[in-house]
Protein backbone atom coordinates (compact mmCIF):
# COMPACT_ATOMS: atom_id res chain seq x y z
CA UNK A 1 0.00 0.00 0.00
CA UNK A 2 2.87 2.32 0.94
CA UNK A 3 4.41 1.31 -2.55
CA UNK A 4 1.48 2.15 -4.30
CA UNK A 5 0.75 5.93 -2.47
CA UNK A 6 4.31 7.13 -3.34
CA UNK A 7 4.37 5.95 -7.38
CA UNK A 8 1.07 8.17 -7.95
CA UNK A 9 3.32 12.01 -6.94
CA UNK A 10 6.42 10.56 -8.59
CA UNK A 11 4.48 9.98 -12.35
CA UNK A 12 2.75 13.32 -11.76
CA UNK A 13 6.07 15.15 -11.33
CA UNK A 14 7.75 13.43 -14.51
CA UNK A 15 4.86 14.31 -16.96
CA UNK A 16 5.46 17.90 -15.67
CA UNK A 17 8.90 17.56 -16.18
CA UNK A 18 8.82 16.45 -19.75
CA UNK A 19 5.85 18.88 -20.43
CA UNK A 20 8.39 21.57 -19.87
CA UNK A 21 10.53 20.30 -21.92
CA UNK A 22 8.26 19.91 -24.91
CA UNK A 23 7.31 24.03 -24.44
CA UNK A 24 10.96 25.15 -24.33
CA UNK A 25 11.91 23.12 -27.26
CA UNK A 26 8.69 24.56 -29.16
CA UNK A 27 10.27 28.09 -27.97
CA UNK A 28 13.73 27.99 -29.58
CA UNK A 29 14.58 28.54 -33.16
CA UNK A 30 14.94 26.06 -35.93
CA UNK A 31 19.05 26.12 -37.58
CA UNK A 32 18.51 26.93 -40.63
CA UNK A 33 21.07 24.68 -43.25
CA UNK A 34 24.49 26.94 -44.57
CA UNK A 35 23.92 27.79 -48.10
CA UNK A 36 26.82 26.58 -50.00
CA UNK A 37 28.10 29.90 -52.41
CA UNK A 38 29.81 29.40 -55.49
CA UNK A 39 31.22 31.60 -57.98
CA UNK A 40 30.78 30.41 -61.83
CA UNK A 41 32.13 31.43 -65.16
CA UNK A 42 30.69 30.91 -68.53
CA UNK A 43 31.31 28.44 -71.42
CA UNK A 44 31.63 31.06 -74.73
CA UNK A 45 32.90 30.83 -78.23
CA UNK A 46 36.06 32.83 -78.52
CA UNK A 47 38.67 33.65 -81.03
CA UNK A 48 41.80 32.15 -79.74
CA UNK A 49 45.25 31.00 -80.93
CA UNK A 50 47.81 29.61 -78.99
CA UNK A 51 51.75 29.58 -78.48
CA UNK A 52 54.32 26.46 -78.50
CA UNK A 53 57.95 26.23 -77.64
CA UNK A 54 59.50 23.24 -78.97
CA UNK A 55 63.20 22.06 -78.72
CA UNK A 56 64.10 20.12 -81.51
CA UNK A 57 68.53 19.33 -83.56
CA UNK A 58 69.67 21.53 -86.48
CA UNK A 59 69.82 18.65 -89.37
CA UNK A 60 70.74 18.61 -92.74
CA UNK A 61 67.98 18.28 -95.74
CA UNK A 62 70.34 17.11 -98.33
CA UNK A 63 72.62 14.18 -96.37
CA UNK A 64 74.56 10.90 -98.64
CA UNK A 65 76.01 8.42 -97.32
CA UNK A 66 78.71 6.72 -99.78
CA UNK A 67 78.87 2.59 -99.89
CA UNK A 68 81.61 1.01 -102.18
CA UNK A 69 79.64 -1.65 -104.46
CA UNK A 70 82.77 -3.53 -105.20
CA UNK A 71 84.83 -5.27 -102.58
CA UNK A 72 88.44 -4.66 -102.41
CA UNK A 73 91.26 -2.36 -100.49
CA UNK A 74 91.11 1.56 -100.29
CA UNK A 75 93.93 3.18 -102.74
CA UNK A 76 92.60 6.73 -102.57
CA UNK A 77 90.42 8.79 -99.60
CA UNK A 78 91.36 12.17 -99.89
CA UNK A 79 89.42 14.27 -98.25
CA UNK A 80 88.40 14.11 -94.41
CA UNK A 81 86.39 15.85 -92.12
CA UNK A 82 85.16 19.23 -92.62
CA UNK A 83 86.89 19.24 -96.35
CA UNK A 84 84.74 20.37 -99.33
CA UNK A 85 83.70 18.32 -101.72
CA UNK A 86 82.59 19.77 -105.72
CA UNK A 87 80.14 18.04 -107.71
CA UNK A 88 81.47 14.92 -109.47
CA UNK A 89 85.21 15.05 -108.17
CA UNK A 90 87.01 12.14 -107.09
CA UNK A 91 86.14 10.80 -103.07
CA UNK A 92 86.86 6.97 -103.14
CA UNK A 93 89.07 4.71 -105.55
CA UNK A 94 89.12 0.35 -104.31
CA UNK A 95 91.84 -1.11 -105.95
CA UNK A 96 91.02 -2.29 -109.70
CA UNK A 97 93.90 -4.47 -110.82
CA UNK A 98 91.69 -7.56 -110.83
CA UNK A 99 88.86 -5.11 -112.64
CA UNK A 100 90.86 -3.80 -114.97
CA UNK A 101 92.50 -7.51 -116.30
CA UNK A 102 89.03 -8.29 -116.56
CA UNK A 103 88.09 -5.77 -118.63
CA UNK A 104 90.76 -6.60 -121.03
CA UNK A 105 89.64 -10.13 -120.99
CA UNK A 106 86.33 -9.20 -121.98
CA UNK A 107 87.43 -6.43 -124.66
CA UNK A 108 89.14 -8.91 -126.50
CA UNK A 109 86.55 -11.45 -126.54
CA UNK A 110 84.37 -9.02 -127.76
CA UNK A 111 87.07 -8.05 -130.56
CA UNK A 112 87.41 -11.26 -131.74
CA UNK A 113 83.56 -12.34 -131.82
CA UNK A 114 82.88 -9.39 -134.22
CA UNK A 115 85.82 -10.60 -136.38
CA UNK A 116 83.79 -14.23 -136.59
CA UNK A 117 80.62 -12.37 -137.20
CA UNK A 118 82.07 -10.52 -139.75
CA UNK A 119 83.61 -13.04 -141.71
CA UNK A 120 80.80 -15.21 -141.85
CA UNK A 121 79.33 -12.83 -143.23
CA UNK A 122 81.55 -12.49 -146.26
CA UNK A 123 81.02 -16.32 -146.53
CA UNK A 124 77.34 -15.99 -147.09
CA UNK A 125 77.09 -14.67 -150.41
CA UNK A 126 79.11 -17.88 -151.44
CA UNK A 127 77.24 -19.91 -149.73
CA UNK A 128 80.29 -21.01 -147.37
CA UNK A 129 78.06 -19.97 -144.57
CA UNK A 130 75.14 -21.56 -143.34
CA UNK A 131 72.39 -19.24 -141.58
CA UNK A 132 73.03 -21.44 -138.64
CA UNK A 133 76.37 -20.53 -138.71
CA UNK A 134 75.81 -17.11 -138.59
CA UNK A 135 73.01 -16.45 -136.17
CA UNK A 136 75.34 -18.57 -133.17
CA UNK A 137 78.30 -15.79 -134.38
CA UNK A 138 75.51 -13.49 -133.63
CA UNK A 139 74.53 -15.04 -130.56
CA UNK A 140 78.57 -15.09 -129.59
CA UNK A 141 79.12 -11.37 -129.97
CA UNK A 142 76.49 -10.65 -127.85
CA UNK A 143 77.27 -12.10 -125.31
CA UNK A 144 80.79 -11.14 -125.77
CA UNK A 145 80.03 -7.44 -125.81
CA UNK A 146 77.79 -7.67 -122.75
CA UNK A 147 80.48 -9.23 -120.57
CA UNK A 148 82.82 -6.50 -121.87
CA UNK A 149 79.80 -3.87 -120.80
CA UNK A 150 79.68 -5.73 -117.40
CA UNK A 151 83.54 -5.12 -116.49
CA UNK A 152 83.37 -1.55 -117.40
CA UNK A 153 80.47 -1.14 -115.08
CA UNK A 154 82.35 -3.07 -112.33
CA UNK A 155 85.50 -0.48 -113.04
CA UNK A 156 83.09 2.31 -112.78
CA UNK A 157 82.45 1.16 -109.22
CA UNK A 158 85.56 1.31 -108.11
CA UNK A 159 85.56 4.92 -108.01
CA UNK A 160 83.33 7.12 -106.25
CA UNK A 161 82.41 10.72 -107.15
CA UNK A 162 80.59 13.25 -104.90
CA UNK A 163 77.48 13.82 -105.89
CA UNK A 164 76.66 17.12 -104.89
CA UNK A 165 78.94 20.60 -103.78
CA UNK A 166 78.84 19.50 -100.23
CA UNK A 167 81.08 18.66 -96.70
CA UNK A 168 82.76 15.73 -95.72
CA UNK A 169 80.50 14.69 -92.66
CA UNK A 170 81.85 11.13 -91.39
CA UNK A 171 84.83 9.03 -92.97
CA UNK A 172 85.10 5.82 -91.38
CA UNK A 173 87.92 4.24 -93.31
CA UNK A 174 91.51 4.82 -94.15
CA UNK A 175 93.82 4.10 -97.58
CA UNK A 176 94.49 0.52 -97.53
CA UNK A 177 91.64 -0.91 -95.68
CA UNK A 178 89.92 -3.90 -97.01
CA UNK A 179 86.49 -3.13 -97.49
CA UNK A 180 83.57 -6.00 -98.12
CA UNK A 181 80.57 -5.11 -100.65
CA UNK A 182 78.11 -2.37 -98.78
CA UNK A 183 80.46 -0.98 -96.65
CA UNK A 184 79.88 2.63 -95.52
CA UNK A 185 82.93 4.81 -96.02
CA UNK A 186 82.07 8.41 -96.57
CA UNK A 187 78.92 10.21 -95.60
CA UNK A 188 78.31 13.94 -96.92
CA UNK A 189 76.10 16.87 -96.31
CA UNK A 190 74.65 19.83 -97.83
CA UNK A 191 75.45 22.88 -95.49
CA UNK A 192 73.55 25.48 -98.13
CA UNK A 193 70.02 23.32 -96.48
CA UNK A 194 69.39 22.99 -92.76
CA UNK A 195 65.90 22.24 -91.19
CA UNK A 196 64.67 21.12 -87.97
CA UNK A 197 62.55 17.92 -87.80
CA UNK A 198 59.75 18.57 -84.36
CA UNK A 199 57.46 15.92 -82.97
CA UNK A 200 54.34 17.28 -82.01
CA UNK A 201 51.12 16.05 -80.16
CA UNK A 202 48.50 15.35 -82.72
CA UNK A 203 46.10 17.52 -81.60
CA UNK A 204 48.41 20.58 -82.86
CA UNK A 205 48.89 19.18 -86.40
CA UNK A 206 45.43 20.53 -87.75
CA UNK A 207 46.36 24.19 -86.38
CA UNK A 208 49.40 24.50 -88.60
CA UNK A 209 50.05 24.75 -92.08
CA UNK A 210 52.72 24.92 -94.68
CA UNK A 211 54.44 28.18 -95.29
CA UNK A 212 53.43 29.44 -91.89
CA UNK A 213 55.66 31.73 -90.43
CA UNK A 214 58.11 30.59 -87.47
CA UNK A 215 60.72 31.82 -84.85
CA UNK A 216 63.68 29.79 -84.05
CA UNK A 217 66.52 30.44 -81.56
CA UNK A 218 70.12 28.26 -81.73
CA UNK A 219 71.49 28.30 -77.87
CA UNK A 220 74.90 28.14 -79.86
CA UNK A 221 74.59 31.63 -81.26
CA UNK A 222 72.89 33.14 -78.44
CA UNK A 223 69.63 32.73 -78.40
CA UNK A 224 69.04 35.46 -81.22
CA UNK A 225 65.45 34.90 -83.12
CA UNK A 226 65.81 34.10 -86.94
CA UNK A 227 62.95 33.81 -89.67
CA UNK A 228 61.84 30.50 -90.73
CA UNK A 229 59.08 28.53 -91.82
CA UNK A 230 56.94 25.18 -92.19
CA UNK A 231 58.47 23.69 -95.05
CA UNK A 232 56.41 20.21 -94.53
CA UNK A 233 53.42 18.41 -92.69
CA UNK A 234 54.00 14.77 -92.79
CA UNK A 235 50.41 13.05 -93.75
CA UNK A 236 50.02 10.37 -90.77
CA UNK A 237 50.23 10.26 -87.14
CA UNK A 238 52.63 7.68 -84.84
CA UNK A 239 49.60 5.25 -83.34
CA UNK A 240 52.24 4.71 -80.57
CA UNK A 241 52.65 8.12 -79.40
CA UNK A 242 50.11 9.97 -81.16
CA UNK A 243 52.26 12.51 -82.66
CA UNK A 244 52.99 13.97 -86.58
CA UNK A 245 56.07 15.56 -88.10
CA UNK A 246 56.30 18.80 -88.80
CA UNK A 247 59.64 19.85 -90.76
CA UNK A 248 61.32 23.56 -90.21
CA UNK A 249 63.05 25.23 -92.94
CA UNK A 250 65.43 28.04 -91.44
CA UNK A 251 65.87 30.89 -94.37
CA UNK A 252 68.05 32.63 -94.77
CA UNK A 253 70.62 30.17 -92.66
CA UNK A 254 71.96 32.14 -90.04
CA UNK A 255 76.05 32.45 -89.82
CA UNK A 256 77.31 30.05 -87.83
CA UNK A 257 74.58 27.39 -87.64
CA UNK A 258 75.82 23.95 -88.06
CA UNK A 259 74.11 20.30 -88.11
CA UNK A 260 73.98 19.13 -84.65
CA UNK A 261 73.01 22.40 -82.84
CA UNK A 262 69.87 22.46 -80.37
CA UNK A 263 67.24 25.19 -81.84
CA UNK A 264 63.85 26.09 -79.87
CA UNK A 265 61.04 26.77 -82.22
CA UNK A 266 58.44 29.11 -81.10
CA UNK A 267 54.95 27.97 -82.91
CA UNK A 268 51.92 30.04 -82.88
CA UNK A 269 48.30 28.73 -84.25
CA UNK A 270 46.43 30.75 -86.65
CA UNK A 271 43.37 32.75 -84.68
CA UNK A 272 39.83 30.75 -84.76
CA UNK A 273 36.79 30.33 -82.58
CA UNK A 274 36.63 27.90 -79.84
CA UNK A 275 34.55 26.78 -77.11
CA UNK A 276 36.70 27.54 -73.99
CA UNK A 277 35.73 28.14 -70.53
CA UNK A 278 38.16 29.52 -67.85
CA UNK A 279 40.93 26.34 -66.68
CA UNK A 280 40.11 26.76 -63.05
CA UNK A 281 36.53 25.22 -63.62
CA UNK A 282 38.66 21.77 -64.59
CA UNK A 283 39.37 18.73 -62.44
CA UNK A 284 40.41 15.49 -63.00
CA UNK A 285 39.57 12.09 -61.58
CA UNK A 286 40.19 8.61 -62.52
CA UNK A 287 37.69 8.44 -65.17
CA UNK A 288 38.66 11.80 -66.54
CA UNK A 289 38.33 15.87 -66.83
CA UNK A 290 35.23 17.10 -65.77
CA UNK A 291 33.74 19.92 -64.32
CA UNK A 292 30.57 21.57 -62.25
CA UNK A 293 27.65 22.56 -64.63
CA UNK A 294 25.00 24.70 -62.65
CA UNK A 295 21.21 24.35 -64.00
CA UNK A 296 18.65 26.84 -64.17
CA UNK A 297 17.72 25.31 -60.42
CA UNK A 298 20.82 26.42 -59.20
CA UNK A 299 22.07 22.53 -58.56
CA UNK A 300 25.45 21.57 -59.51
CA UNK A 301 25.89 18.31 -62.04
CA UNK A 302 29.11 16.35 -62.40
CA UNK A 303 29.72 16.91 -66.41
CA UNK A 304 33.17 14.24 -67.59
CA UNK A 305 34.15 16.73 -71.06
CA UNK A 306 36.85 15.82 -74.29
CA UNK A 307 39.64 19.00 -73.33
CA UNK A 308 41.44 20.48 -76.65
CA UNK A 309 44.22 23.08 -76.41
CA UNK A 310 44.93 25.45 -73.80
CA UNK A 311 44.90 29.47 -74.16
CA UNK A 312 46.12 31.30 -71.44
CA UNK A 313 43.90 30.86 -68.88
CA UNK A 314 41.15 29.53 -71.32
CA UNK A 315 40.77 26.20 -72.26
CA UNK A 316 39.17 25.05 -74.98
CA UNK A 317 36.48 22.00 -74.95
CA UNK A 318 35.75 20.20 -77.47
CA UNK A 319 32.73 17.92 -75.85
CA UNK A 320 30.69 18.15 -73.23
CA UNK A 321 29.31 21.57 -72.71
CA UNK A 322 27.49 24.05 -74.85
CA UNK A 323 27.72 27.98 -75.36
CA UNK A 324 26.08 29.83 -72.52
CA UNK A 325 26.74 26.91 -70.22
CA UNK A 326 27.59 28.09 -66.12
CA UNK A 327 30.57 26.47 -64.75
CA UNK A 328 31.89 26.58 -60.89
CA UNK A 329 35.13 28.26 -60.84
CA UNK A 330 35.11 28.85 -57.10
CA UNK A 331 33.27 27.07 -54.62
CA UNK A 332 34.29 23.34 -54.80
CA UNK A 333 34.97 22.01 -51.09
CA UNK A 334 32.21 20.07 -50.01
CA UNK A 335 30.53 20.40 -53.74
CA UNK A 336 29.13 17.11 -54.52
CA UNK A 337 26.87 16.25 -57.73
CA UNK A 338 23.08 17.15 -57.64
CA UNK A 339 23.70 19.78 -54.52
CA UNK A 340 21.74 22.63 -54.11
CA UNK A 341 23.73 25.98 -54.66
CA UNK A 342 23.56 29.95 -54.15
CA UNK A 343 25.88 31.51 -57.09
CA UNK A 344 27.26 34.69 -56.93
CA UNK A 345 27.65 37.07 -59.75
CA UNK A 346 25.49 34.27 -61.89
CA UNK A 347 25.94 36.24 -65.38
CA UNK A 348 29.66 36.56 -64.77
CA UNK A 349 31.56 36.50 -68.14
CA UNK A 350 35.03 35.35 -68.93
CA UNK A 351 37.06 38.23 -68.94
CA UNK A 352 39.53 36.95 -70.76
CA UNK A 353 40.08 37.68 -74.42
CA UNK A 354 41.05 34.48 -74.94
CA UNK A 355 43.88 35.17 -77.61
CA UNK A 356 47.62 34.59 -76.32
Amino acid sequence: MIITKLTFPVLFISLLALSACSNNDAAKPQKKASEHIVEVGLADIQLVSSELSVAGTLEAAKTVSLYNEISGAITQLPLHQGDVAKKDQLLITIDDTLTQAELAKARAQKAQAKLDYQRLLKLRPRQLASDEEIARAATALDIAAAEFDLQSARLALTRLRAPFTGIISQRFFEPGDVVAVHSLILTMIDPSSIYLKLNLAESWIPRLHTGDNVAVSIDALGGQLYPARISRIYPTIDASTRKGVVEIELTPIPDGARVGQLARVTLKTRASEHLVIPTRAIHHDTNGAYVYRIDTASKAHKIYLQKGLQHGELLEIRDGLSPGDRVVIKGFIGLRDNKQVKVFQPELPNSHNGSV
